[in-house]
């Protein structure tokens, strides 16, 4: 049983319980949930066993999805602290954030484990939507790359990633770029991509692979798809972006679910040599 059925099996009614979801986000001091239309009325509630919590000084619900080019989260504050900037801290570096206006998911937390073990000596990583650092600032930790670029669209998260790439001391590895990545990125320079964002990855296979060094490199295709279509639709279209070139599918994961029928995969693909 988890926390929040345990917490409140003597508060709602056993159907209310069953609508219940099992899990929520925490991200600093803010605890984040969603909840069906049928419990809304219930929502003190769930608000309350939350801020019960330690360290929980916030509760957020989740009301729509992300949008806008600069990703910001649907969330609203039911009730403790209205700060909903944060201190966020995991596998041994910080995050400074703030939920409301930016994206950081809980759901990626192993993601943000697994990257930095592949990344090998001496690489050059580009991260093209590298939000607060949430990738990027793992692997200039925990690996030994030589360069990490750091690419994000909104100002507002670009500001967090300058500030966390400081306070992490990863500032002589990490270089955050402001703009459009299809603008800004560096082109043939790149061993490894990071392609860490959802809806529109596909769009942006190309310009993956002109990040890559003429000799080719691993890039890391992140994709919300149809459960049934799990893996065949993105092995698909990295293949079909390669056109032609070599390519070895390295490892393919499902990160989480991110609705029902829908699952967040990642695709690792080994990228042959240029044909030009």
């Amino acid at each position: 049983m988890g926390y929040l059925h345990a917490a409140l099996q003597d508060v709602l009614t056993d159907e209310e319980l069953k609508r219940l979801p099992r899990g929520f986000e925490r991200i600093g001091h803010i605890a984040i949930i969603s909840l069906p239309h049928e419990l809304l009325h219930r929502s003190q509630d769930v608000a309350q066993a939350l801020l019960n919590l330690k360290g929980v000084r916030t509760v957020a619900f989740r009301e729509g999805k992300i949008s806008g080019c600069d990703r910001r989260p649907g969330l609203r504050v039911i009730t403790g602290d209205p700060l909903t900037e944060t201190i966020h801290r995991e596998n041994g570096c910080t995050f400074k954030l703030d939920v409301v206006q930016v994206m950081f998911s809980s759901g990626n937390l192993y993601e943000r484990g697994r990257l930095p073990k592949l990344v090998e000596q001496g690489e050059i990583v580009v991260d093209l939507f590298a939000g607060v650092g949430q990738f990027s600032i793992p692997i200039a930790k925990h690996a030994r790359p030589s360069r990490v670029y750091a690419v994000e669209l909104s100002p507002v998260a670009y500001g967090y990633l300058c500030e966390n790439v400081r306070v992490n001391r990863v500032g002589h590895i990490v270089r955050p770029l402001l703009g459009d990545c299809a603008e800004v990125v560096p082109r043939a320079v790149a061993d490894r991509v990071i392609m860490g964002i959802l809806h529109v990855t596909h769009r942006y296979l190309s310009l993956a692979l002109e990040a890559l060094k003429p000799s080719g490199g691993v890039i890391h295709y992140h994709e919300s798809v149809p459960s049934k279509l799990r893996f065949e639709r993105p092995v698909k279209r990295v293949l079909e972006a390669a056109a032609g070139r070599e390519v070895e599918i390295l490892h393919k994961r499902v990160v989480k679910r991110y609705a029902p029928g829908v699952d967040h995969v990642v695709v690792d693909a080994r990228i042959g040599p240029s044909r030009a």
